[in-house]
């Protein structure tokens, strides 16, 4: 009999369950992300809900979280550098040449993640069969070094043409780079994919350094203060593509925990289905995960999760196993604003968990897809006692109908806006 204890660290919220199988206790605690440090509302969680002697007897602490996603969606990682071989510098904004959506007159692709100043040529070539044809010039290496320095470049991504067939160049490149001084994260692309296609291994290379910044100091401090409170079990990271990593496999592999919250949610569901199915006929199910930055969903096919074999977020490839699992920039976080044409707009960026919805009253002034729910009624009101400081819902007194646009306000071109400033009466959400 283990005790298991599974924690989700989302936008706004960290969530946690455990459950006992000596005895069928289940315990939740839920507590504000810290997004400095999403660490901290992890442990706050773990201090708020289980105590230390059933902390001690953990067997597997499972853990999802959405901290490589909402930093894609948001584009706040890690100040990313490329080293490339000569003449392919642009393959991110080439991409394959073709359009996501071919009937959609204004689409435009996602910028890239690496601005074409931190993307830097080196000479060398590696022919597809592996030979050399082409020797690695160390100076280009080194100029690379100093140009990232100058630029306070936080991690590097190596990628060299056909280094999947020999890795010889991007390995001396590497060990270049750090003799140069660079003390950051650095991904090379042969071990992070391995794979033929130049745009795709590029582009999995760059997200990789782009979100390692992050998870890995996270994950290394995550776990050095849980065995501190007596944790002698395993830390598991859930994976994208499914199953779960061990902290050391998803600290060198982090862009394989990108959708690692909501594959978890998606599993659920796929175990849920297969369970009931036989008794109550459902053969499909739709797994539906709204967090503080994103919204996913995934389909369910006879209790089977939708796996693939290459993943894409936000229209960047990743060439890893993936659970078809769709996200979109939308939570209940995620500021609306009008943009340069006047119309709304809602996302990708997010209120986050701090300073939160401005309807939380700890500093945010913006307006969120939260404040719009609790502004129309669709956020339970406070009935109990114990609920006696969220006040019922109603519309604060300072808010005005108007089609006309408010004078400082981001609640342009609404229905309902706001005069001036965020009201100091906002309703408080609650559980219901």
């Amino acid at each position: 009999m283990t005790t298991v204890i599974g924690v989700d660290v989302g936008g706004t919220f960290t969530d946690l369950v455990l459950h006992d199988a000596a005895t069928g206790e289940i315990r939740v605690a839920k507590q504000p992300t810290t997004p400095s440090a999403p660490e901290r509302g992890v442990l706050a969680a773990v201090d708020a809900a289980v105590p230390a002697d059933l902390l001690a007897r953990c067997r597997h602490f499972v853990h999802g979280t959405t901290v490589g996603l909402n930093a894609l969606l948001e584009r706040r990682g890690a100040t990313v550098g490329l080293i490339t071989t000569a003449g392919f510098r642009d393959v991110l904004e080439i991409r394959r040449g073709d359009r996501d959506d071919p009937y959609d007159l204004f689409w435009t692709p996602p910028p890239p993640l690496v601005p074409r100043r931190l993307r830097l040529e080196v000479t060398e070539r590696v022919a597809a069969d592996g030979s050399v044809a082409c020797a690695l010039e160390p100076e280009d290496v080194r100029r690379a070094a100093e140009a990232f320095a100058a630029e306070g470049v936080d991690a590097v991504a190596i990628v060299l043409v056909n280094s999947y067939a020999n890795p010889a160049h991007e390995a001396r490149a590497a060990e270049l780079l750090r003799q140069a001084g660079f003390a950051g994260p650095v991904s090379l692309s042969h071990e992070v994919s391995g794979e033929y296609r130049e745009y795709e291994r590029t582009c999995t290379t760059v997200v990789d350094a782009f979100v390692r910044h992050r998870m890995g100091p996270y994950l290394h401090n995550l776990d050095r203060e849980l065995r501190a409170r007596g944790f002698a079990g395993e830390l598991l990271v859930t994976r994208s593509g499914g199953g779960a990593l061990a902290l050391a496999e998803a600290a060198a592999r982090p862009f394989e925990t990108i959708l690692s919250g909501p594959v978890a949610g998606a599993a659920a569901t796929a175990r849920l289905a297969a369970s009931l199915g036989p008794s109550l006929g459902i053969g499909t199910a739709v797994a539906a995960d709204v967090g503080g930055t994103s919204f996913d969903t995934a389909l369910i096919e006879d209790g089977r999760l939708p796996l693939l074999y290459q993943g894409e977020v936000v229209g960047l490839p990743l060439q890893s196993p993936w659970v078809d699992v769709r996200s979109v920039g939308a939570g209940g976080g995620s500021v609306a604003y009008a943009d340069a044409g006047g119309l709304l707009r809602v996302g990708p960026r997010s209120a986050g968990a701090d300073p939160g919805p401005a309807c939380y009253q700890r500093g945010g002034t913006e307006p969120t897809v939260t404040d719009a729910a609790l502004h129309l009624g669709m956020i339970p009101a406070a009935t109990s006692p114990a609920a006696s400081n969220c006040p019922r819902t109603r519309r604060p007194a300072r808010w005005r109908r108007s089609r006309a646009r408010p004078a400082s306000t981001a609640w342009t071109r609404s229905r309902w806006a706001w005069s001036g400033s965020p009201p100091r009466t906002w309703p408080r959400p609650c559980a219901a």
